[in-house]
């Protein structure tokens, strides 16, 4: 009964959010993947609002996407809360503003999430877009989907809807088995450290330190096509090159299809751009001990796991050569028939990289620990928690004990873990709290009874 309370409900936001993009008909720019969109999502929504100041550009700042979100994202909703008060108070808004509200937007940057068969359907009924970017596609949500190759059969349901131009990952198998099914525009895009035939690619990376607890820049350049740019930014890490890149065309694009017709936003061929970022995404923090916290503790999948420890480590290796490694992993969720494997297949991987690894989560000491023996991994360097405060514990003991610089890399998937409770046991400055992820009232509340259990 209360599941189909519920789907009437998102059809009637469905309804409201079909009428008013009907009726203000913004450009829409669609991100979707299993890996990396709101990253993606954030850049080109930032970029475009740099370049494009004459446009009104909006992306929600939350991670809203799915059957519900979706819709309180075109309408501008940034807040809810699991109540029925709130439930009809959004209901009465939307109505509201399909009826009386003028445009708000001429360009809107969506993220589109599913988790079950068939939502992907229900999406594209909302929003077609004009403009559509796919990430890359990892073993999550497995269990409604079987298997990674039916969750991209469902996310590639994007290729016959976009209106315009595609964008498309060349480094991710799913990404390049469409091409041949694609009948509008197109680029390709590199994501890897690789020689690469994409339309957009990027090489030569250097770091900059200036004070390095408070800022990173990064340099390199970025080739469409045969042209060369140098780009200046302070976010690094190899997915984000490629994001800021797409999110340059996409400007460029937009710039000539609004009608400025004289000038490329990417005429000169160096460019420098900030960018602020979902903090928890890949935030440093200040560091006990002189350690430094490499944060990335909202969720976790293979690929993504994979990705930050290969950031980290060219971090490492451009301004801090002599630091060690060390790696706190909770459970990789919503793997569901994959779980074993890809925790033990990742055990590989993290072997090379760390100097100790610190475990999370029944999985990780099942599987990822487990795997570790047929590595000849020092298996005194392997620390196992079932609690994210004890393992934040021995983290701090083990810092001041020591006296060493250390990184410490932090990733994990949401529920029941909350391995950003040990990311909070080991900031040197108390106020940083307020950039983790999952610290609201109602959050706080939730797992305080759950680690107290």
């Amino acid at each position: 009964m209360k599941e189909r309370l519920l789907q009437r409900y998102f059809r009637l936001l469905w309804y409201f959010a079909k009428k008013y993009l009907k009726k203000h008909k913004p450009y829409i720019i669609w991100i979707n993947g299993s890996v990396g969109k709101t990253s993606c999502r954030m850049i080109v929504y930032q970029t475009l609002q740099q370049f494009l100041p004459n446009q009104k550009t909006y992306s929600s700042p939350k991670n809203f996407n799915g059957e519900l979100w979706l819709s309180l994202s075109i309408f501008q909703v940034e807040e809810r809360n699991p109540t029925i008060f709130c439930f009809i108070q959004t209901f009465l808004k939307l109505l509201s503003k399909t009826v009386f509200w003028r445009k708000s937007y001429d360009i809107l940057v969506l993220e589109y999430g599913i988790d079950h068969p068939g939502e992907m359907d229900f999406l594209l009924q909302i929003a077609k877009p004009d403009m559509w970017i796919f990430t890359a596609i990892d073993a999550v949500h497995s269990e409604q989907f079987g298997n990674p190759d039916n969750i991209a059969k469902d996310e590639m349901k994007m290729v016959k809807n976009t209106k315009e131009i595609a964008f498309l990952n060349i480094d991710d198998v799913y990404s390049v088995s469409l091409i041949p099914q694609i009948k509008i525009d197109y680029f390709t895009y590199q994501t890897l450290w690789i020689d690469s035939k994409a339309d957009i690619t990027f090489w030569d990376e250097y770091f900059k330190k200036w004070e390095w607890k408070n800022v990173v820049e990064v340099d390199f350049d970025l080739h469409i096509k045969k042209q060369k740019y140098e780009i200046s930014t302070n976010i690094f890490g190899k997915p984000h090159y490629w994001y800021i890149w797409v999110a340059l065309t996409i400007a460029d694009i937009l710039n000539y299809k609004f009608g400025n017709t004289k000038s490329s936003i990417i005429s000169s061929s160096s460019l420098a751009i900030s960018y602020q970022l979902q903090p928890w995404r890949f935030s440093i923090f200040h560091w006990k001990q002189d350690s430094i916290l490499v944060d990335s503790t909202y969720n976790s999948s293979p690929k993504s796991v994979r990705s930050i420890i290969d950031t980290v480590f060219h971090l490492r290796k451009n301004l801090f050569p002599k630091r060690k490694v060390r790696l706190v992993l909770g459970d990789m969720r919503e793997l569901w028939d994959l779980t074993e494997r890809e925790h033990r297949i990742l055990a590989g991987y993290v072997s090379q990289m760390a100097d100790k690894l610190f475990l999370v989560g029944k999985s990780m000491i099942e599987y990822l620990s487990d795997e570790l023996n047929k590595f000849w991994y020092d298996k005194t360097k392997v620390y196992e928690f079932t609690s994210s405060t004890k393992a934040g514990q021995e983290i701090l003991s083990q810092l001041k004990s020591e006296k060493e610089e250390i990184i410490l890399i932090f990733k994990w998937s949401q529920n029941t873990i909350f391995l950003e409770e040990t990311v909070k046991l080991l900031l040197s400055n108390h106020s940083d709290q307020k950039y983790l992820t999952r610290q609201s009232d109602r959050r706080l509340a939730k797992k305080k009874s759950m680690l107290n259990d």
